[in-house]
């Protein structure tokens, strides 16, 4: 393509392209009125927009100020860890995080939730509300010298939880070791009650003693011998027992009945008799 030279300048000259465009070239020497084919043009630099990146990645940057500081400081400190009992006989349960903050504080029966009435634990650490509960427990009457607090920390995490459990532990000692005993673990519980078996033997009940068979000679049917025999057995039974003496009552009763048969028959031979003299005399009236 040629280019017509238009205006030269020390640093640029103007040229007019056969599509009739006024270009910025570098000034190679140039006269007016010269027709030249190749050209260096000088061009501008282009103006730079405003991104609308900037807002958008002022954003992102803080949001990712906002995420540090939650997973670095609020996550720490304000996100439950692990948990610590005090049993001593108030039995309180303290909720920690990982910074050995406190963010929880529940009596698991009446004397604990007695032994937290009134007390703010919010904003303090774990050393703080523990020495504070033990002191509050002597001073409720709770705990005297000598007596066993007993602490138990647990957590998924269990280096965490040793450590949580030493440092306690030597807190407390420093404190109070002189006075009362630190015992790692839950406190012991009552013994259960021994129940003791004793076997009873039942009683082997007294033999009954053998039945005496009836005598035939004893039946209410047998004349004179029957009451001669009953009163022998009267005479040798005089020495037993009571149910001797039964025995006795009812051999009675059989020699009743014999005397009874003896005077039916004598009023049968009586009347025999009445009967012969009778027939004696009719025989008399027909001689």
């Amino acid at each position: 393509m040629n280019y017509l030279v238009m205006e030269v300048h020390p640093a640029y000259a103007v040229v007019l392209d056969e599509e009739g465009r006024f270009l910025k070239t570098a000034n190679l020497r140039y006269q007016v009125g010269d027709t030249v084919q190749d050209i260096v043009e000088l061009r501008r630099p282009q103006e730079k927009r405003p991104s609308l990146w900037k807002p958008l990645s002022g954003l992102a940057a803080l949001a990712a100020c906002l995420c540090l500081v939650f997973f670095g400081y609020y996550q720490p400190n304000f996100t439950p860890y692990g948990a610590l009992r005090i049993q001593i006989n108030p039995d309180v349960e303290l909720t920690l995080s990982r910074t050995d903050r406190v963010l929880e504080l529940e009596g698991l029966n009446e004397d604990g939730q007695a032994l937290i009435e009134g007390y703010d634990y919010q904003g303090k650490d774990r050393e703080n509300v523990t020495g504070a509960l033990v002191e509050r427990a002597i001073d409720q009457g709770y705990l005297s010298g000598g007596e066993t607090v007993s602490i138990t920390v647990t957590s998924s995490d269990a280096d965490w939880q040793a450590r949580e459990e030493q440092e306690v532990r030597d807190d407390l000692e420093e404190r109070y070791g002189e006075t009362i005993v630190i015992q790692i673990g839950s406190a012991p519980t009552e013994p259960p009650v021994t129940e003791v078996v004793i076997p009873v033997t039942p009683a082997t009940p007294e033999p009954a003693p053998p039945a005496v068979p009836d005598d035939p000679e004893d039946s209410p049917g047998s004349v004179g011998e029957t009451g001669d025999a009953d009163r022998d057995d009267d005479w040798d039974d005089g020495d037993d027992g009571d149910e001797d003496d039964d025995g006795d009552q009812d051999d009675d009763v059989d020699d009743d009945g014999g005397q009874d048969d003896d005077e039916d028959d004598q009023d049968d031979d009586e009347d025999d008799q009445d009967d012969d003299e009778n027939d004696e005399d009719d025989r008399n009236e027909d001689d």
